[in-house]
């Protein structure tokens, strides 16, 4: 069960828990009172007290809104965000191709490295993806690297670097590229260059931080890769 917390401007002292469901996805929710002039040390009190709440139902991972200034109150009970690690690389192409239409650069005419530390399942996938759509790749990977380059020339006859740079980076993980313009797509809050993913015909509630909810969405299949799309700037 994944966990909710939410600040609601009403009267009272302790949390309110209450099952929810947000597009198919089933949420035990936190509501934290927090009246108009409350002060901060009693809502942090109150935080506390949803996130023991919820970590007694056997919650572990939470969503909130965006900028939730309470996490390290939440770590305390052993709750955590929703990583959109996972989410963010398996949709490096599309983003990719968006950060390149977004600085003006045709990618046909474009060369992206992909970097990281090993050739995962994602990596592989973004540079398949990605070979039809570009005039060429750089693949730095000291685990798979040399092995997914040959695939490449081999399958696609595209040029291929193992080292280099090119007109944009996509990161899987902290391997170098300072100074590039980078799609850091690892971490909790990954560097996506002002875009942002969103649903082509449904609108998230508004009480939720976008990319944490469309991870947890996409993890429990309620959501496909399909239903998603790239905005060229953040959402608000």
């Amino acid at each position: 069960m994944l966990g909710h917390i939410i600040i609601i401007e009403e009267k009272g002292r302790a949390p309110v828990l209450e099952r929810e469901t947000v597009l198919g996805l089933p949420l035990l929710r936190a509501s934290v009172p927090a009246p108009e002039g409350a002060r901060p040390r009693a809502v942090e009190r109150r935080v506390g007290k949803a996130a023991r709440a919820l970590a007694a139902e056997g919650v572990r991972r939470v969503l909130t809104e965006a900028d939730f200034p309470w996490r390290p109150v939440l770590g305390q009970w052993g709750l955590r965000d929703v990583d959109p690690e996972a989410l963010c690389q398996a949709m490096a192409a599309p983003l990719a191709l968006a950060a390149l239409e977004k600085r003006g650069v045709d990618p046909a005419r474009a060369t992206v490295a992909l970097r990281g530390n090993r050739v995962s399942r994602p990596f592989f996938q973004a540079a398949v993806q990605l070979c039809a759509r570009v005039r060429g790749l750089v693949v730095e990977a000291p685990s798979g690297g040399g092995a997914l380059a040959d695939h490449l020339r081999r399958e696609y006859g595209v040029p291929v670097l193992e080292e280099g740079r090119g007109e944009l980076t996509v990161g899987f993980s902290q391997s170098g590229g300072d100074g590039e313009t980078q799609l850091r797509l690892y971490g909790p809050e990954p560097d996506l260059l002002g875009m942002a993913l969103g649903l082509t015909e449904k609108r998230l509630p508004p009480e939720f931080d976008t990319l944490p909810l469309l991870a947890a969405l996409w993890e429990e299949g309620r959501i496909s890769q399909d239903e998603l799309t790239v905005f060229a700037n953040k959402l608000t």
